[in-house]
Parts: structure tokens; sequence; C-alpha cells
């Protein structure tokens, strides 16, 4: 089978956290069969539940019927080992933390166990999948792409990223995969730190926080000045809280590592929060308090 004739139909989940949880819950209400993997029960427990929520939720807002949802919920699986996630996966999606070494490292152990046809697809904000890939096989690195999601629970955007190995094959499948789960993939052609769109928003997200950092604004002012001027229904400082302030930590971390700039390093204040357990939305307290750290993103409407 050549990748440009492959249909995605099971789907494996690598890191089932905010988004993994999230890219499970879209893929399986679009019929996709999909195994979730996590290392740990209660990361598997804590999915099931916002999946569960999300599935009531589209129920009570007409976009699903309880037999439709009951049906997703039965589309999905999961797993504590790798071998046997991927085993005859048609596409991997890893969502592991924003960290280079780890997800190399992920990666070698999915070319492994996953057959050869496999779509290999990194859910990373920061990271280039050339370099993530850099230990495989050609043609693995061939089947090679990166993506960036905002929402999928709730939006249809995506950023999608090629790279220098990725074949025009592998393209037309990862476009027609994503498009048939109800995705207006955006894509950014030649590779670049932080894809295109994802790399303005990094821009205005690095100088937020040294805002905050330096004591010029409060997070929910600004946000209340960003949503009268631009018409959004949150802002910037609760966006960070949705994706998660560890993660947030490890982009701008990765920024300033590739760069060595001193003004593309995260403030030491939001280290500290990550250090108090402070990480937005999922431990149920960022720039805003009060989220309920099983209800997802639900909270943000």
């Amino acid at each position: 089978m050549s990748a440009g004739t492959l249909e995605v139909k099971k789907l494996s989940v690598i890191g089932v956290g905010t988004q993994g949880s999230m890219i499970s819950f879209r893929s399986a209400i679009h019929g996709k069969q999909v195994v979730g993997y996590s290392r740990t029960q209660a990361s598997i427990d804590t999915c099931k539940k916002k999946i569960d929520r999300w599935l009531e939720y589209y129920v009570q807002n007409g976009r699903l019927t309880n037999e439709q949802a009951g049906a997703a919920r039965g589309r999905i699986s999961y797993a504590s080992g790798l071998a046997g996630a991927c085993e005859d996966a048609d596409m991997v999606i890893e969502n592991v933390p924003e960290k280079l070494e780890l997800k190399q490292t992920v990666f070698s152990q999915l070319s492994e166990h996953c057959p050869e046809h496999t779509l290999f697809c990194s859910n990373t904000s920061s990271l280039l999948m050339s370099e993530i890939c850099a230990r495989l096989p050609q043609n693995r690195k061939e089947k090679s792409f990166s993506v960036d999601h905002d929402d999928p629970v709730r939006n249809d955007y995506l950023e999608m990223m090629w790279n220098i190995h990725t074949t025009a094959q592998t393209k037309q499948a990862a476009l027609r995969h994503f498009r048939s789960v109800g995705f207006e993939p955006v894509i950014t052609e030649k590779e670049i730190k932080g894809y295109s769109i994802n790399r303005t928003w990094r821009a205005i997200k690095r100088e937020c926080l040294h805002l905050w950092a330096g004591g010029y604004c409060n997070p929910a002012e600004f946000d209340r000045g960003w949503m009268i001027e631009w018409g959004s229904k949150f802002g910037p400082f609760k966006l960070m809280d949705l994706i998660g302030l560890d993660t947030i930590y490890d982009i701008e971390m990765s920024y300033y590592n590739a760069g060595g700039e001193e003004r593309d390093k995260p403030p030491e204040k939001l280290r500290e929060m990550i250090e108090a357990g402070i990480l937005g939305m999922k431990s149920g307290s960022g720039f805003y308090d009060g989220y309920d750290s099983e209800a997802g993103n639900l909270e943000v409407d």
C-alpha cells in the first residue's frame, strides 16, 4: 500500500493528556478506531472522564445522538504498552511533552513496532519533525509530518507542516485524513520553527508573559481588553491556561535554547508557578482560578 492511497482507519494516539484526549475524542466521533496510549492508568482514567464529558456536551447541544455518542465511545480503546498500542496503526499521533530527546526516543520505539505503511505525526508547537525523526530510517522519514492543534473539541483549525523528507504521497494521505475528521488544515510548506500562524501567536504569548511577570498587566484585565479589541471569546492568558503552563514553559524554553536570546527566556515567575503545581486548567488553577480539571476545555464557554 502506498502512502498516497492509504485511508487512515486505525489511529494510535501516543499520550492522552490535554491534546491527546481531545484528538482521541475528535477522531472517534468521525468514525475512526482509536487506541490511546499512556504509561499510567491515572492518565487513561482522566482521559476517559474528559471524553465522557465532551460526549455529553455534544449530545446536549444536538451535535450527536445518544446512540452516536455510545458508538464513538466504543471506538476508543486504551493501552499501557507501546507495542500493543500501534501494532496495526495506519497513523500515529504523538503528544508527549515538548522535549526533543523524549520525542526522538518515542519515535525510535514506534519505528520498531508500527507497520511499514504507518504515517508518523508529531503534535508539536515548536520542534522540527526533521530533527525529531533524525534517527529513523529514510522510509520512516518519508512518512513523517507535524501538526499543531488549537482546540480539537471546539474548532476546525489545524496547522500542518511538511519537512524535507515528506513525500507527495504522505501529504495526500495526511490531508485526506485530517479533512475526513472535519479539520480545515492550514499548510506551512517549508519547515520553520513554530509553523506560520503559531509562530505569530508565539510572539504574542512571549510579550504577554513578560508584561505579566514585570507587573505591567493583570491577566484578566489584559484578556478583557483583548476580547473587546479582537472579538474573541477569551484572551491569551486564558488560552495559555487551556494549553497548560508547563507546556507553555517547555515551548518557550525550546525557542530560548535554539537561539539563546535573553528575550526568549520564559520568566522565572512562570517557572515558580509550575513548581508549585499551578499548571492551568488541568490542575484547577493558573492565571485564573476555579477550573474543573476533569471538564477539559468546556470551561472556556
